[in-house]
């Protein structure tokens, strides 16, 4: 859960014996009222005085000159209280230097809320001109404005990441891939069983220190995969194999995340308004006719990552929810999206993601439809099948796998067969 969203302001003070004394002013202090801990009276509990300088210096190792403007975000643990950050830093060109930190559990998986604290961000960064400006002006009504702004959108932030936290299956799916280290374990997996231990030290090729546990939550709430002790016994020279003992861990069912029609409109349609359904159905045809969910190379992944994105938006999840269902006036829009979101900003993302479509009736008005629906497709992994046993005939040392092994996996992937995951 996160616990709050603080912003500062670096500061260099004279004394007035000419020492200078460094200080991060506070700007705005947001904390997550469901969490109920922390308030601007005790927050040093939350984050100590010692680890906000260890964040800047994160942030600003490199930097010779405080004139020049830069912006940059940094992730890590605190050492003096057990949370963990996800930070943005912005220098202007007058060298005066903002520090923003959003403060997490230590297991919350905060790479999932990038996108959110990056918007955020870019809020920030024309907030905290124009509160300077203002400052300097001593504008007090617009000073008031800003800083009203400054926590308008901090609150929305924190409200979205609580929101984000309860994910539904088509959610979970989506963590899948908008995830590097989720992907290449999917890859990894639809070549062979692979041990958690050297799934770990695959993935810190891609970032450093990898929690392996967290990673593959969504793989085993989706019942994707399946995790099993492997003894690493041979039994023709009767001794323990240390490459193949320990926790290992089996694809039984593969993942896309495709787009398909939307049915249930086409049908709607049908039934109700034949002039909408012929231009619309010719929309999905048009679409669907180059587009095959497996092509990798035309569709595939950078398309998968910015549905995955989307879906993990929690205003345009529920909007393309809302779309699932019915169709509506471009201009009678039903309001069921939070009070600080852009319908504006989430029509135009959707509408470049070909996601949405707009059909003119007879008399010329627009309608608001769904063009392409958003599912995860499971399928059963048979390739694996020739592959298990190509694995334990290989003469390749490191491409070798144990009976034991080979056994484990086929006998997963027999009794996962019938299995169907809903979404």
């Amino acid at each position: 859960m996160i616990q709050g969203i603080l912003s500062f302001q670096f500061m260099l003070n004279q004394t007035p014996t000419g020492e200078i004394e460094p200080e991060f002013k506070p700007i705005k202090l947001v904390f997550n009222k469901e969490a109920n801990k922390f308030t601007p009276d005790n927050y040093s509990e939350l984050i100590r005085q010692n680890d906000i300088f260890a964040i800047f210096y994160q942030h600003t190792t490199g930097v010779f000159s405080t004139s020049g403007g830069y912006t940059n975000y940094y992730t890590g643990r605190l050492k003096e209280t057990t949370y963990q950050v996800f930070s943005f830093f912005k220098q202007d060109h007058a060298g005066r230097q903002f520090l923003t930190i959003s403060i997490f559990e230590t297991d919350d998986e905060i790479e999932i809320y990038e996108d959110l604290i990056r918007s955020l961000a870019k809020k920030l960064d024309v907030n905290f001109e124009t509160l300077v400006r203002a400052n300097a002006s001593r504008e007090l009504n617009l000073i008031s404005k800003i800083n009203d702004k400054l926590e308008e959108d901090i609150k929305f932030t924190i409200f979205q990441v609580d929101r984000l936290s309860q994910l539904s299956k088509l959610q979970k799916a989506a963590l899948i891939f908008h995830s590097d280290e989720r992907m290449k374990i999917l890859e990894v997996l639809r070549e062979r069983p692979v041990s958690k231990r050297e799934m770990k030290q695959i993935l810190e090729k891609i970032k450093v220190n990898p929690n392996v546990d967290v990673l593959i939550e969504p793989f085993l709430e989706l019942n994707l995969i399946r995790r099993d002790w492997i003894v690493g016994k041979s039994k023709k020279h009767r001794r323990v194999d240390e490459r193949f003992k320990g926790e290992f861990l089996f694809l039984v069912k593969d993942v896309v995340l495709a787009r398909v029609p939307n049915h249930n409109l086409i049908s709607k349609l049908k039934e109700n308004n034949k002039d909408l359904h012929g231009k619309y159905y010719e929309k999905v045809v048009e679409f669907f006719t180059d587009y095959d969910p497996l092509d990798f190379k035309t569709h595939g992944i950078q398309d998968a990552k910015l549905l995955s994105s989307n879906l993990l938006n929690p205003d345009i999840y529920d909007f393309i929810q809302l779309l699932r269902e019915n169709y509506y006036p471009l201009d009678k829009i039903p309001k069921i999206l939070s009070a600080w979101a852009s319908v504006d900003e989430i029509l135009e993302d959707l509408r470049y993601l070909n996601v949405i479509t707009e059909v003119d009736d007879e008399s010329g008005k627009k309608w608001l439809m769904l063009l392409t629906d958003i599912k995860p497709l499971t399928v059963f992994p048979e390739y694996l099948l020739p592959r298990i046993k190509e694995l334990f005939n290989s003469k390749d040392r490191d491409k070798k796998i144990t009976e034991e092994i080979a056994k484990k996996a086929l006998d997963l992937l027999e009794v996962t067969f019938a299995e169907k995951v809903q979404f």
